[in-house]
């Protein structure tokens, strides 16, 4: 079987798709199903997330090329169910965008701000549902959101949606406030199940609870602050892996192990790793700047 050679190169990927799952293809991809990518789907689209956040253009492209096929991939699994195709795809998505884009493609004034397009934006996904005919059996302003979400991002979206019809606190003040209650019940709950002091205590449902409730409010305050708290985390994993990995190598040039080395020489060669990592955070600013 040779490659596709036609002048598209859409029209190639989705030939060489359809050549993968043809009896003479390839076996694996002829196993698979809709649910049996779920898991490469959800890593080519994080791949593609950290390319973007390492600013990196060269596997931006890449990934974002893997990311494509996964979508080519699930459309060819649909058209050979008689469902639908890569066309129709293409097609809804960009009817889909130019109606709710009547301040770019119709003559509506007065969406000056993104603020008020994402106003806009749910108010014409509302009407999009109405013309279809599409009833919802659960009226709570909640159900459109995928359970599939991560956590945090779907904790983002719930957040979202009913502060939007006035159920939030007022400032960040609100919050902060809310968030050291929580911690003091968080403590309650730790003291109940013995000391604080333990390295690690069995699990118990409440205190789950509690620890989920500082989570959720976390969440709140990222969004009251403008911030988005899975970059937020995000960040901070990333912040400790470098940190980290500059121990190791401290430690390393001892000749002996981390576990070789008390919590407190260990806090010492974490010091140290933070204050390189700041000293060449002010010396790349200083290069930036000029």
């Amino acid at each position: 079987m040779n490659p596709p050679n036609f002048d598209s190169p859409i029209q190639n990927l989705r030939k060489l798709t359809s050549d993968l799952r043809s009896p003479e293809g390839c076996p694996w991809d002829q196993e698979q199903t809709h649910r049996s990518v779920i898991p490469h789907l959800l890593e080519e689209t994080y791949e593609v997330v950290d390319t973007i956040e390492r600013g990196d253009d060269n596997h931006l492209k890449e990934e974002l090329g893997d990311l494509l096929f996964q979508i080519t991939f699930h459309s060819q699994l649909a058209e050979e169910r008689g469902a639908f195709n890569f066309d129709g795809v293409a097609n809804d998505v960009f009817q889909k965008l130019v109606y709710r884009h009547p301040h770019v493609y119709g003559n509506m004034e007065g969406i000056g701000t993104g603020e008020q397009v994402l106003t806009q934006w749910d108010q014409l996904k509302e009407k999009e549902k109405e013309k279809k005919g599409i009833l919802n059996s659960d009226p709570s302003i909640l159900s459109g959101i995928p359970k599939a979400l991560p956590a945090i991002q779907r904790s983002e979206k719930i957040q979202s949606k009913v502060t939007k019809q006035g159920f939030d606190w007022p400032n960040v003040g609100g919050v902060f406030q809310k968030f050291q209650e929580e911690i003091q019940e968080l403590d309650t709950e730790l003291q109940k199940q013995g000391s604080l002091t333990s390295k690690k205590l069995p699990y118990d449902k409440k205190v789950e609870d509690e620890l989920g409730d500082l989570f959720f409010l976390l969440v709140n305050l990222s969004r009251k602050l403008s911030i988005d708290p899975e970059t937020c985390l995000r960040r901070a994993n990333e912040k400790f892996e470098s940190r980290f990995r500059l121990m190791e190598g401290y430690v390393a040039k001892t000749g002996k192990t981390l576990k070789d080395h008390s919590l407190e020489e260990l806090d010492a060669y974490w010091d140290l790793a933070k204050e390189e990592l700041r000293v060449k955070f002010l010396n790349q600013n200083s290069m930036d700047s000029k």
